[in-house]
């Protein structure tokens, strides 16, 4: 019987793969950077980049995610275009509203409007960070204002951190919900911005863009986002690792922090462009010359780019479709730009057409909720359950009133309160006065007096 034992023990242990946990091999594996794969790196806390999909889920049960993320300062002027986009009428398969992410800059002038960021936020979108001062952080860009500043390594940690305080003072929204990153205008120059995401506990970071050759390298797949563990399966000089950021630190961890990145449009392969609408400014690593001239732009043209690079990620491994959409651009093209993204939101929400794709799998959703999808992936069915992704009985209404303003209205009011009950507090206070100096004691005294005094006078005289 001990025989069998020891054969089938053998046999077992024999059928396992072979790992050489030597204490060599731990040490060579701390100094040297590996290969990214499914032993050294696994969910929740490591994803390779790379076009897999996460958790083995199959094609048909994978959410096809796309993710509306608007970058800059966000002004008053904008909130209509957002509301037109955001309208509660177009909802998820579940029956939730579409939602999205905000990269909120501060314009260093007061032009931000926190009333209508924490609106957003109430309306269950994410609100991110970008920088206090919308400028350039790596590049040369003066002409943007007096408030440029190019970014060292402390005053990145300084910039990015102080808009995480702006956020949470002004927008009234706790500094755990604020996770994301987003260098302004993508500036691909540099990358002391991670050391800052690191110590500040942020989740990721959407700055990076896909090149139209990283993609044909990968077959035509998309990528997914990854951690920072490993070097990234893709040209980016800019993307650092846990070996560049921990200084060979070996408690150092950089599986907190994801990126998601984005990808060049184009429509069937003419014009590749890294933005939506070309980005003018100079030395930004951004490659725009082959992109769409602005003056030949309208919605339609706009509206093709989307569809089409939305086509190739569904179609191929339905990767997340991330786009990047500047708020400067709703300055000039705001009418366009709307027009544009209302048609392809209502093209793929609308249960009444069905040209595109299959509805059912299509969701429209901040960054944070598909990082935590890939980290904790749930079939299809799951989701369609209406608990994953629920919107949590919140009643989505951008008109109404902030927080703030409803603040400082109850404030006026209660100020008018306060105001009466001086009033009449002032005259109770008076009257204790003169209870108090025995003045209005007197004067009653003498009062009774003199009746009494009257009476006794008209009835003996």
């Amino acid at each position: 019987m001990k025989a069998l034992a020891l054969t089938l023990s053998i046999i077992f242990i024999l059928q396992l793969p072979c790992f050489d946990f030597t204490a060599q091999e731990m040490v060579k594996r701390e100094r040297q950077i590996e290969d990214c794969n499914f032993l050294n790196c696994r969910l929740p806390l490591c994803k390779c980049s790379n076009p897999e999909r996460p958790g083995n889920i199959q094609y048909d049960d994978t959410p096809m995610m796309v993710s509306l993320s608007f970058n800059g300062v966000l002004t008053t002027a904008h909130s209509p275009y957002i509301k037109k986009i955001l309208n509660p009428l177009f909802k998820n398969p579940n029956g939730c509203p579409i939602q999205s992410t905000f990269f909120i800059s501060d314009s260093g002038n007061g032009t931000t409007d926190y009333c209508f960021v924490q609106t957003l936020f109430n309306n269950n979108n994410e609100i991110s960070v970008s920088s206090p001062k919308y400028s350039c952080p790596y590049t040369d860009c003066d002409s943007l204002g007096q408030y440029f500043r190019k970014w060292r390594d402390d005053s990145a940690e300084e910039n990015i951190f102080q808009q995480k305080k702006n956020i949470a003072s002004k927008a009234k929204i706790n500094k755990s919900f604020l996770r994301g990153f987003r260098v302004p205008f993508l500036d691909q120059r540099g990358n002391v911005h991670y050391k800052a995401l690191k110590k500040y506990a942020f989740n990721y970071d959407s700055s990076v863009i896909i090149s139209p050759d990283d993609i044909k390298r990968h077959d035509g797949l998309r990528l997914w986002p990854h951690t920072l563990d490993f070097p990234a399966n893709y040209t980016c000089p800019t993307c650092p690792t846990k070996k560049s950021l921990c200084n060979g630190q070996s408690n150092c961890s950089m599986s907190s922090v994801w990126i998601v990145p984005l990808h060049y449009f184009n429509i069937e392969g003419k014009n590749p462009c890294p933005t939506l609408i070309k980005d003018e400014i100079p030395e930004n690593r951004l490659l725009t010359k082959s992109c769409y001239p602005k003056n030949a732009l309208n919605s339609s043209i706009l509206y093709d780019f989307l569809i089409s690079d939305f086509k190739r990620h569904y179609t191929t491994n339905k990767a997340p479709f991330v786009i990047n959409l500047e708020l400067s651009w709703f300055d000039k093209f705001g009418d366009m730009l709307t027009d544009a993204l209302v048609d392809f939101i209502t093209e793929l929400t609308d249960v009444k057409s069905s040209k595109t794709v299959q509805k059912s799998d299509v969701y429209f959703m901040p960054i944070s909720r598909i990082i935590e999808w890939i980290e904790y992936p749930a079939p299809l069915s799951v989701i369609a359950s209406k608990w994953l992704w629920d919107c949590d009985g919140v009643s989505f209404d951008y008109d109404e009133e902030c927080e703030s303003i409803k603040k400082l209205r109850e404030n006026s009011i209660e100020l008018e309160e306060v105001k009466k009950k001086n009033k009449t507090a002032k005259f109770d206070l008076q009257t204790e006065q003169l209870f108090r100096n025995g003045i209005l004691s007197s004067v009653i005294l003498v009062f009774v007096f003199s009746i009494i005094f009257t009476i006794l006078y008209d009835k003996y005289h």
